[in-house]
């Protein structure tokens, strides 16, 4: 595992809250429904990057950062890069996204765990149980997942949720879900 994912410990139980630095990441852009999601559109997506960076000499082995909107009513866009090395050379045709300081509710998501969607549910039951409110101004989701993930496989991801770093002190710790 990486710095951003962590040292592969179960951590379905628990939730945290993170502050991630600003960020600049290169990748590719997926934009459908919900239904091409479902049948494989955005796992295309995440290979179709992995085997890009497999390419890559000189790269961060981090993780593969998949980021969400969803500005459409049957589907969402998503973007999945990687954060290149300063100064490594830019490849012309990967889109550049910049990501400001941003403050998540974290849960890491293991290969046992079942549909991503219902942990995401029990993301926000949490954070709603708690107060923590969900900030969606910049982006609804951020995932990252292990650079050699099977992608063919049951998901492994930290699933990430943008909250309001005004409205939601950093407490240290875990806390369990609820």
């Amino acid at each position: 595992m990486c710095q951003w994912c962590g040292d592969g410990e179960a951590r379905t139980a628990a939730f945290e809250i993170v502050d991630r630095p600003p960020q600049s990441l290169v990748g590719i852009v997926w934009d459908g429904s919900f239904a091409d999601a479902a049948a494989g559109g955005v796992r295309a997506a995440l290979e179709a990057m992995q085997a890009r960076l497999a390419d890559l000499p000189g790269l961060f082995k981090g993780p593969l950062v998949g980021v969400s909107w969803n500005e459409r009513p049957d589907g969402f866009r998503y973007f999945v890069g990687y954060e290149p090395e300063p100064g490594a050379p830019a490849a012309g045709d990967l889109e550049r996204l910049d990501l400001p300081a941003m403050r998540y509710v974290v849960a890491w998501h293991a290969e046992g765990d079942g549909a991503v969607v219902e942990h995401y549910r029990g993301m926000l039951h949490w954070m709603q149980m708690q107060g923590v409110p969900r900030d969606v101004t910049r982006l609804h989701h951020r995932e990252e997942y292990p650079l050699d993930a099977d992608f063919a496989g049951p998901p492994v991801l930290r699933l990430m949720m943008p909250t309001d770093p005004a409205a939601t002190p950093r407490p240290a710790g875990r806390f369990g879900a609820a």
